[in-house]
């Protein structure tokens, strides 16, 4: 049966293989399903941290601010 989502193959050790068996099981899930929801938090885990940076490196060089008031009119 082919598929529109792409597949990839992770090894894992016997510990985080063993955690991720548990975790899909106490939340009915399959594997491979809680380790594409696992991953994807991740990634928007690293994507928050990624623009946080982003946005202190720019408050960091602001020069010039501007009052609510002023930004609305």
């Amino acid at each position: 049966m082919a598929t529109v989502n792409p597949r990839i193959q992770v090894m894992l050790d016997t510990k985080t293989s063993g955690l991720l068996a548990l975790f899909a099981a106490q939340h009915n899930r399959s594997l491979s399903a809680t380790a594409a929801d696992l991953i994807r938090e991740a990634l928007e885990l690293q994507e928050d941290v990624l623009l946080s940076k982003q946005a202190d490196d720019r408050f960091a060089k602001t020069t010039e601010w501007f009052s609510h008031e002023q930004a609305w009119q």
